[in-house]
């Protein structure tokens, strides 16, 4: 008997032959020399508790941007007009872009979309991808060239961030409880927890954050129709949703997350219903981002918190508050310890870094998880280096036994600085109702209000760095002299913090003043008026969008005390149709940055 066997090719289904073929065709032309890995041991110890063809989520990142455009000609694709006058104001120098502002490289998307790896997330930031990818694609994928490293998206353990007990509203009982004598404004039941942080006083004297955009990262923001939003809704509210994809930031069927804590701390930001509830930046603009999915702990909101401070970065926020602070948990896999928060490890809290990097205030909650007599109690990003992390007090001023606590890994303190944490008083969240209670603790409470007072202190200083800001803060809180990982710097004290803003460098706003040039738009010239309260010498520079010097209409020429006008005309430099910056420069200090637009 002769059996007969049919060719292999009958054994093959047709629909396996093109993904064999694509492999194939990656794995040969993108793999570098000597097949070299670079699998995060991190990634490798949890694929031992994969199946091989169970889909994992991973970040890839790249080892450089690639082929790319000029960025000096196209930041306007990347960044908003605003967000680079943010940072021709906010960084030291003028070279204001990098290739951290590039996007991720199309063509290395492409190739890894080719082997049929679903891509999540794109970070131009941490310069790589977050994507579902099986244990064959990652060995495949790390092997290629333009590949830096493959390495587990972390999935967190949001911090038992806040307390809360939504049973009831507060009662009209104590509507007029603050002293009329103490503020113009009536506070009502949240006069306790805005005077402990000296916000009323800084109130009196105008600075409210008028002019500074705040953007808060929570779990989503209900009852946003309360009245204590009145305020900043009519100055218009940008939102996004990084969990359902879209620009409903509230509760509805169907959709995950929960936005009650949200409107907690949003309403602590920027609340303003007088005889009720006024908070610190109640003058603020205010842009939301929903990050946190409340009814699953996945990975992907490392993924979400990264892209939401990318898009506020492009949308020229002042400051970021996110009272979200994560521990790494994934059994049987391996996690996080208290050993990873040394500022460089957890990937949220590198993009938090970056942020602070671009010129922006973030400001970020410690965590509720007390005190460990070993070891710190943090959650990212809260161990950042460059952030503001915020602790928890009672009305005197004690620790809340929540209140996590430093050191971090690497042996800074932490947290910096502390406010109210227990028993805030706070907008309602239910949908549809008007009203307040003071039943929720938690360091995601005390976090707002600090991000309110540096947001006054932007409205103060524009010309504040993050950096100021911080050092500011730190100096002006309660124990200055004496820090420790309890409490940091101690309780803020904002009016100090306000005033030290003012007299920053020696820096009066009023003493020096650069008026916005007119006609604006023009051409062929323009006038910018200045006015000088004292003698000074005056450098008046011109630079394009990139953040690159074009022109100097003035250097180093000494004014006498009081009003001057600039006749500028762009044509004498050969500048083109297009928008510029110009900055005052008085005695060596950048004092202010307008904008004009050139029409050629």
């Amino acid at each position: 008997m002769i059996l007969k066997i049919s060719p292999m090719k009958h054994f093959i289904p047709k629909n396996i032959i093109p993904a064999i073929v694509c492999y194939i065709t990656i794995l040969i032309t993108l793999t570098g020399t000597g097949f070299e890995k670079k699998i995060s041991s991190r990634l490798e110890q949890d694929l031992k508790f994969t199946p091989y063809e169970k889909k994992q989520l991973v970040w890839i990142f790249f080892k450089d941007k690639g082929a790319v455009s000029d960025l000096n000609t196209q930041t306007h694709r990347y960044l908003t007009d605003r967000s680079v006058e943010r940072r021709i104001k906010k960084l030291k120098s003028f070279n204001i872009t990098d290739d951290l502002d590039l996007p991720v490289n199309q063509e290395y998307i492409k190739m890894i979309s080719d082997m049929g790896i679903e891509i999540k997330r794109k970070s131009k930031w941490l310069n790589g991808v977050s994507c579902y990818a099986s244990k064959m694609q990652i060995e495949l994928i790390s092997r290629s060239s333009f590949v830096k490293e493959v390495d587990i998206v972390q999935r967190y353990i949001k911090s038992t961030s806040v307390t809360q007990d939504f049973s009831g509203n507060a009662s009209g009982e104590n509507k007029n409880s603050n002293p009329s004598a103490i503020s113009e404004i009536n506070y009502g039941p949240s006069f306790n927890q805005s005077n402990l942080i000296n916000i009323p006083a800084v109130h009196d004297l105008g600075y409210t954050g008028s002019g500074v955009l705040v953007a808060s990262f929570d779990s989503g923001f209900d009852n946003l129709n309360h009245t204590c939003f009145d305020l900043i809704r009519e100055k218009g509210i940008r939102s996004y949703d990084f969990v359902n994809g879209d620009t409903i930031v509230a509760n509805d069927t169907g959709r995950m997350g929960n936005g009650a804590h949200g409107t907690l701390t949003l309403s602590l930001l920027c609340g303003y219903d007088q005889g009720w509830l006024v908070s610190p930046a109640f003058d603020s603009e205010i842009i939301l981002a929903k990050t946190e999915n409340t009814e699953s702990e996945t990975p992907l909101e490392e993924d979400n918190w990264i892209a939401a401070a990318e898009w506020a970065d492009s949308l020229g926020a002042d400051v970021i508050t996110s009272s979200l602070t994560y521990l790494e948990f994934n059994s049987p896999h391996p996690s996080y310890t208290w050993e990873d928060m040394d500022g460089s490890t957890a990937r949220i809290t590198i993009a938090a870094d970056i942020a602070v990097s671009k010129g922006i205030v973030v400001v970020i909650s410690a965590g509720n998880d007390g005190f460990n007599p070993d070891h710190n109690t943090l959650g990212a990003p809260a161990d950042g280096k460059k952030v503001i992390t915020v602790g928890a007090v009672n009305l005197g001023k004690l620790r809340a036994g929540f209140s996590s606590v430093g050191p971090t890994a690497d042996g800074r303190i932490k947290p910096e600085v502390m406010a109210l944490g227990i028993s805030n008083y706070t907008a309602f969240p239910g949908a549809g109702n008007v009203g307040y209670l003071n039943s929720s603790s938690g360091t995601s409470l005390a976090c707002p209000m600090v991000a309110g007072v540096c947001a006054i202190m932007l409205s103060a200083n524009p010309l504040l760095t993050p950096d100021d800001v911080k050092q500011i803060l730190l100096s002006s809180s309660e124990r200055n002299g004496q820090p420790d990982n309890l409490t940091g710097w101690g309780v803020v004290n904002a009016l100090s913090a306000v005033n030290a803003a003012i007299e920053f460098n020696n820096a009066v706003p009023g003493d020096f003043t650069l008026d916005q040039n007119f006609p604006n738009p023009f051409n062929p010239s323009t006038t910018i008026n200045i006015h000088l309260k004292k003698d000074a010498t005056l450098s008046v520079i011109v630079h394009d969008i990139t953040g690159r010097q074009s022109a100097v209409i003035e250097n180093n020429k000494f004014y006498s005390a009081g009003n001057h006008s600039l006749r500028y005309n762009p044509e004498l430099n050969g500048l083109q149709s297009g928008v510029y910056f110009y900055s005052l420069i008085a005695n060596g200090l950048k004092i202010d940055t307008k904008k004009f637009v050139y029409l050629k």
